[in-house]
């Protein structure tokens, strides 16, 4: 991130955080410092407004449904947004449209090329997509369900005792094409986190992938 956008994101995040503070102090006691941390803030404030304000992003994908994550839809009213997890509990925190499956099924709901934006955050992790043989099966379907050029955002924490294995030893992955995402200038972001959780962009090539 160069230092002018560094300034801005830095801006928008204390902002963020003084705007609870003053308005909402009562939300604090119920808002855990991980939501105001610079992950979550870096999502909120950079990339999803930017995914919703790309007029070729029109279906987006978010993957993996919490409490906090039920705010993200209000983020995309004039797109076509979808959620999917594999517990059904979390059926209320997800959108109007919604899939109860895991991530490795999404074809089993929507068509090949089907999402223009695919986001994964927080869910290659060795709580969530917990073995290397279903992260490259969710990847695989990920990759068949997002149309030529869409993008695919993976949110995940550099720390071993978190994720499965390093995302750059996935032969899924490395089907996408790594894309300089605009706002941060650059392919790949770690935020200023303990558990260095980073932020990998991509894009699905327009060239036919043999395997895939």
């Amino acid at each position: 991130m160069m230092g002018g956008e560094k300034s801005m994101y830095r801006q928008a995040r204390n902002a963020v955080r003084d705007l609870l503070r003053r308005r909402a102090p009562y939300l604090i006691r119920y808002i855990s410092t991980f939501h105001l941390t610079d992950d979550r803030i870096l999502l909120e404030t950079v990339i999803l407004p930017y995914l919703r304000d790309d007029p070729a992003v029109k279906r987006v994908l978010f993957v993996g449904c919490e409490w906090y994550t039920k705010p993200c839809e209000s983020k995309f009213r004039a797109k076509e947004y979808w959620t999917i997890d594999i517990d059904p509990n979390k059926r209320r925190f997800g959108a109007r449209r919604h899939m109860v499956d895991a991530l490795r099924n999404l074809e089993r709901h929507r068509p090949a090329d089907y999402f223009d934006a695919v986001i994964c955050n927080g869910v290659f992790m060795k709580t969530a997509i917990e073995t290397r043989d279903d992260a490259e099966a969710s990847f695989r379907a990920c990759w068949r369900c997002l149309r030529p050029g869409g993008w695919f955002v993976l949110g995940w924490n550099d720390v071993d005792e978190l994720r499965p294995y390093p995302p750059s030893e996935s032969p899924t992955l490395a089907a996408f094409t790594r894309t300089s995402f605009p706002p941060l200038g650059a392919s790949e972001h770690r935020t200023d986190t303990s558990y260095g959780h980073t932020y990998t962009f991509f894009r699905k090539s327009e060239a036919i992938q043999e395997g895939i």
